[in-house]
């Protein structure tokens, strides 16, 4: 598995939370700021072959989740991307845990 793998969620939140800062689509909620660097540094730490950098990634997906589960008035429910990324986290986890028990 290529590192770059790791990256995906930050890259594309990252992308997509810029090009709504950028246009002045709406107001970005200052936690977005604390997900992005979760999501980074989980692929940060995913990337040096340790196993529990997923627990950092998953920890915004869970909250994607809880957030999917209120009414908060918003288009688009955030709960199907919660639990895709939740997913994602979880088998890069996987991945590089059997990687590391493999080698020993």
């Amino acid at each position: 598995m290529k590192k770059i793998v790791f990256y995906i969620p930050a890259i594309i939140f990252a992308i997509l939370y810029g090009v709504i800062a950028i246009s002045n689509i709406g107001a970005i909620s200052p936690i977005v700021v604390v997900w992005l660097a979760l999501f980074f540094i989980s692929g940060f730490i995913l990337n040096k072959n340790v196993f529990w950098g997923s627990l950092l990634g998953a920890l915004p997906a869970i909250h994607l989740i809880y957030m999917g589960t209120q009414e908060t008035g918003q288009i688009i429910n955030e709960m199907p991307t919660g639990i895709v990324v939740l997913i994602f986290y979880i088998i890069c986890g996987g991945f590089v845990f059997y990687k590391n028990k493999k080698k020993m």
